[in-house]
């Protein structure tokens, strides 16, 4: 429950934000993750009700005839009379080239390049749709210069307490220090350009300006900044005739230190150039902007290459060239208008998924109060079902929906975490009974890109809101916050943070365990554990004495009392194999340990044997919830799917926060906890956000402390 130490704050650092590195930079604005998106199994003899197409890059985008027929998808003709494409519910015009399975139906998609929102969805589904108007080009005269637009963006660095347009940044240039960029793929005529560098400052130090770097291109210096503060800076620069080079192009980033800033830290987040380019469609895509009325690309194919105004990016034209000479292209041009033009090979591949034939959940289902959101993972459904079963066999009516179908009803396919919430607030409002619990079935990352490559998919996401001290902050309480209130919770909220189905198995089992095992003695138990600093072991204090007057035995161990590190470990472990019914940490804290002197960590998880004696956790701390990291798994996650014991759930923080924020959570929680004989889990941590959202300081804990678990767990009161 405290502001952490300097020194944890560096080791956390260098742990959780600049340990994310990719390799290099790429023109595009996201890519695909390396894994595929799944879809539920259609009905035997069924075809899809559509194809989800999802899109990362912006350009031609193209779907094979092959593709459509292998996914069985049914419509009469290869042609926009008997397919309809869309995004968001709104037509988008195509066009069908080529012949046979080597026909190809082609538009120009737009990604989304907000790299903590979920990536675009094109919807193909059978229907009448619209096709792309086209203009023929007559012959032009000499083309004059045409501008190529590209872009490079390393995001290799995750920064959560970054408050501009993107947390996913490059590395880090700390100042006396440069940067290299090669600016691949650029074939420059020689003449003049524009470069765009963005970048962030992450410190503040005395001197004003306390920024300066300065950018360099081939070696010539093309710009020299000041600025001041943590901040997101876009500078501008307008680079004269000579300086680029028909290729081998680089971009130097030099920060020299020079400021008197002590500390000097800077994130490259991306570079943008418009320059004079000689348009050849041969090695890629080329996105341009004509000088001229006239223009020229070289190397598109004479039969099927592909050019189109996309000034209109929502209506793109297709213009058919009529005059070919050698390996150019000539058409008559707009300026200042945008075209793009590829030949079939380097049109960009969408993601593409299968949508079954759901029934509507606006018309399948009356009512539930307690809903399950499932993630689209094999064996999820099944290792789920027992507890739906006894929750059902409790008198609550149950529900298990697919994530993917709130997806295509509530946000035409996107996966984003805006339409879990839309589907909530739908059945809030129009279901009877209405959702009071809601269990999300699936763990989440904040990589949605996939940038980092690491192990953790994001399988159900949760939302990130910027709070004052952390940042952005992992908030599955987002989701219930569905009143005029906006931090009063409206629904009791928890999450299983599974990647497998072995490890929603074991959760499920712990939960069942948990409330079958009722009335035994080691429920009447509490391990308090506190760090070696007076006002943790105050707080520890208090909480023991609460417990104690509703009939708790409580084991204190404080490390301000004895600082032996393996002492205590041995101490924290034996006590939880006995059986404690909680178990509370107070400390400094970091995503897989309690404190700077590590006495237990998520790799103890599974050294455990206290079996079916499984503990509420509560860790009013920092970082042991941290349940949405792409690389790293949290204390309280490796502690959930322990085999041989561990817990039964936790309330657990995903970023920092203040002591004085902590405490008045944790005395809410526990006072509604201890004082509600028939409250859940879930009920008990919404009550307590409901009294903290009086307090406009407490906004920032109402966000970061999640449940994972079940939020109808019936917590197991002391025996008599």
């Amino acid at each position: 429950m405290n502001k952490p130490r300097p020194a944890l704050l560096i080791g956390l650092g260098l742990l959780t934000i600049l340990s994310l590195i990719a390799s290099a930079y790429f023109f595009l604005k996201g890519r695909a993750p390396n894994q595929t998106i799944p879809s539920k199994p259609l009905p035997v003899g069924a075809g899809p009700a559509a194809l989800r197409l999802t899109i990362y890059e912006t350009g031609i985008t193209a779907v094979s005839l092959a593709q459509i027929r292998d996914a069985e998808l049914p419509f009469e003709t290869f042609s926009p009379q008997a397919l309809a494409l869309s995004r968001d519910g709104q037509p988008v015009p195509f066009f069908v080239q080529g012949e046979g399975r080597d026909a190809a139906l082609y538009f120009y998609a737009q990604a989304i390049t907000e790299t903590l929102a979920a990536p675009a969805v094109y919807w193909l589904a059978p229907g009448a749709g619209q096709a792309m108007t086209s203009r023929d080009a007559a012959a032009a005269a000499a083309p004059a210069a045409s501008f190529e637009d590209r872009r490079w963006e390393a995001n290799t660095t995750f920064l959560a307490q970054a408050s501009g347009h993107d947390l996913w940044l490059g590395q880090l240039i700390f100042a006396p220090s440069s940067q290299e960029i090669p600016l691949d793929g650029v074939t420059s005529t020689g003449g003049p350009a524009s470069l765009t560098v963005r970048i962030w400052s992450n410190n503040q130090a005395p001197p004003n300006p306390d920024h300066h770097v300065e950018i360099l291109l081939n070696g010539v210096s093309v710009a020299d900044q000041y600025w001041e503060g943590i901040r997101e800076q876009t500078i501008e620069i307008e680079v004269a005739a000579g300086i680029l080079r028909p290729q081998d192009n680089v971009l130097t980033i030099s920060a020299p230190g020079d400021t008197g800033a002590a500390g000097e830290q800077l994130y490259l987040d991306w570079v943008a150039l418009s320059y004079e380019s000689s348009l050849d469609a041969g090695p890629r895509q080329v996105h341009f902007t004509p000088a001229a009325a006239s223009a020229a690309v070289h190397a598109l194919h004479r039969q099927d290459g592909i050019l189109l105004d996309v000034t209109d990016p929502h209506q793109p034209q297709r213009i058919a060239p009529s005059t070919f000479s050698g390996r150019s292209a000539y058409f008559p041009a707009t300026v200042g208008a945008r075209y793009a033009a590829a030949n079939p090979e380097h049109a960009h591949q969408p993601l593409v998924s299968l949508v079954p034939a759901w029934e509507p959940l606006q018309t399948s289902i009356a009512g539930a109060n307690y809903v399950a959101i499932v993630a689209d993972v094999a064996g999820f459904d099944a290792a789920l079902q027992p507890l739906l079963a006894y929750r059902q066999e409790q008198g609550l009516r149950v529900v298990a929906i697919p994530v993917n179908q709130i997806y295509d009803e509530f946000a035409f396919g996107r996966q984003t975490p805006q339409a879990i919430r839309d589907f909530l607030a739908y059945a809030v409002a129009n279901w009877t009974p209405a959702p009071h619990f809601v269990l999300l079935a699936g763990d989440a990352t904040y990589d949605v890109y996939d940038f980092a490559a690491g192990k953790n998919r994001n399988l159900i996401p949760t939302h990130l809101v910027n709070t004052l001290f952390a940042g952005y902050v992992a908030s599955d309480t987002w989701y219930s916050l569905l009143g005029d209130d906006t931090l009063s919770p409206t629904l009791a909220i928890g999450r299983f943070p599974a990647q497998t189905a072995a490890e929603l198995e074991t959760m499920v089992a712990k939960t069942i365990n948990y409330e079958t095992n009722a009335s035994l003695e080691w429920t009447s138990r509490a391990l308090l554990v506190a760090d070696d600093e007076s006002n943790f072991s105050q707080a520890s204090d208090n909480l023991g004495g609460n417990l104690a007057a509703f009939g708790f035995q409580t084991e204190k161990l404080y490390m301000e009392q004895n600082d032996d590190t393996d002492f205590n470990k041995d101490a924290i472990l034996g006590a939880l194999n006995r059986g404690v019914g909680i178990l509370n940490y107070v400390g400094h804290g970091s995503i897989e340990v309690w404190g700077d002197e590590k006495v237990l960590r998520a790799e103890d998880a599974g050294t455990l044997a206290n079996f079916n004696r499984l503990p509420i956790f509560t860790t009013f701390t920092c970082l042991n919830g941290y349940f949405n990291h792409p690389q790293v798994d949290a204390l309280a996650e490796t502690l959930l799917w322990a085999e041989g014991g561990g817990i039964v759930a936790a309330i657990a923080p995903s970023g920092r926060t203040t002591t004085n924020q902590q405490v008045p959570l944790a005395d809410e929680f526990y006072d509604t906890l201890l004082n509600g004989e028939s409250l859940t889990l879930g009920e008990a941590l919404q009550a307590a956000k409901i009294a903290a959202a009086a307090r406009e300081d407490l906004a920032d804990v109402i966000h970061t402390f999640n449940l994972l678990g079940d939020p109808a767990l019936h917590f197991q009161h002391p025996t008599g």
